[in-house]
């Protein structure tokens, strides 16, 4: 079971967007923390633009702040209860994807970038959140078929349910181009936001 929550955390930090040791200085003003943690439930019609490179990469990592969250915490079952594991990693997964979805509203309404090649790695980013959903997704659809108070079954079916989660290892981290952008990474270092996920991982 460990090394099957080290899976379902090595997910979560494909995805950060943690950055530190730059020394690039950028225009731009701090944001609260979690000040973009509350989004629309879906993308506007217009995001809203800033040319505050600062505050659009606060955006950014405040859109990934609930996943990040939400996978990093691991589930919590009663150890010797092989079906309370089933529920508690359906739970887990349920609540990751629906994170995820909140993170690919949240990088919509982020709008576009105010620096070179900003667009491209929230692309890159959102690619990366849809393809580990995929897997999520997968992996929580097998496990509800998964009847909790059958041991037998548990101990077969569990490892098969959760084989999807496997190919996320070989993800390549969206985050190196990012950090590779002296004007992002210089903004993650001042978007609270960034330092929050950084604090995570």
């Amino acid at each position: 079971m460990r090394s099957n929550r080290s899976l379902l955390l090595t997910a979560a930090t494909v995805v950060m967007v943690g950055l530190t040791g730059c020394s690039t200085t950028v225009t731009g003003s701090p944001a609260p923390t979690g000040g973009s943690a509350a989004l629309a439930t879906s993308a506007p019609a217009g995001a809203a633009t800033t040319a505050d490179p600062v505050a659009w990469t606060d955006k950014v990592c405040g859109s990934l702040l609930p996943f990040v969250k939400a996978a990093s915490t691991e589930p919590q079952f009663n150890q010797n209860d092989p079906g309370d594991a089933v529920k508690a990693l359906s739970s887990y997964l349920g609540g990751a994807v629906s994170s995820i979805d909140q993170a690919l509203t949240g990088l919509d309404a982020a709008g576009p970038a105010p620096v070179t090649d900003g667009d491209a790695i929230v692309a890159k980013l959102k690619q990366t959140l849809t393809t580990v959903r995929t897997s999520f997704n997968q992996a929580k659809t097998a496990i509800d078929k998964v009847d909790p108070n059958n041991v037998p079954e548990i101990a077969t079916a569990l490892p098969e349910a959760l084989a999807p989660l496997q190919s996320l290892s070989s993800l390549q981290d969206p985050t190196n181009d990012l950090k590779s952008n002296p004007a992002l990474e210089a903004a993650a270092a001042k978007a609270p936001n960034c330092q929050e996920i950084n604090k995570l991982g």
